[in-house]
């Protein structure tokens, strides 16, 4: 496994995941994995940023939805039958014990989340003046808000069909999706 070189077997498992494994060698794929596992992740620093490396945005997708399901642990030797990560006990009382950080957490994602559609409607010319949230989604806020998204595959789904909307330039579509996003994390600071 400490090998550079794929095995048959993991060349096989990488193109039917459609990775590409003459483009992406061992060191690289386990930096993306990595990358992707730390907390604050981006796909947009990746992609169009300055992120550590760059990537197109169908495999930035990709990898990380299969990082996310687990589905390439075996690059880094782990297995995965990993347990879920689930609202349990310890998590929920983490949260009520900083229910006015996560409500704030909240209104300031919902704010970037508008931000994001606001820029993809002045990138498509539907928009010419730009508002900016009150509050600016930033490091102090993603603990709270991304601690939901690894544990609800339901709202991080929810978030994927959101970023496919305005890269599609669906706005209406995007539009409805932050709203559900929004109203459920408003949901978890009440459970």
């Amino acid at each position: 496994m400490d090998s550079e070189n794929w095995t048959g077997e993991e060349k096989r498992k990488l193109k039917a995941m459609t990775i590409n494994p003459l483009i992406n060698s061992r060191r690289r794929l386990r930096e993306i994995i990595e990358y992707y596992r730390a907390p604050g992740a981006s796909l947009w620093a990746v992609t169009d940023g300055d992120g550590p490396f760059h990537l197109s945005k169908e495999l930035g997708r990709k990898i990380r939805e299969y990082v996310d399901d687990g589905s390439l642990d075996w690059v880094l030797g782990e297995t995965t039958d990993r347990p879920l990560v689930i609202f349990d006990e310890e998590w929920r009382r983490w949260l009520q014990g900083n229910a006015i950080e996560f409500s704030e957490a909240r209104f300031a994602y919902q704010g970037e989340l508008n931000n994001w559609i606001q820029r993809t409607e002045t990138h498509l010319g539907l928009r010419a003046t730009f508002k900016h949230p009150r509050v600016n989604y930033g490091p102090k806020h993603q603990p709270f808000v991304e601690s939901v998204f690894k544990r609800d595959p339901e709202i991080a789904a929810i978030r994927r069909k959101f970023e496919s909307a305005l890269n599609k330039g669906e706005i209406t579509e995007a539009r409805e999706l932050g709203e559900k996003i929004g109203q459920i994390l408003f949901n978890r600071i009440v459970i």
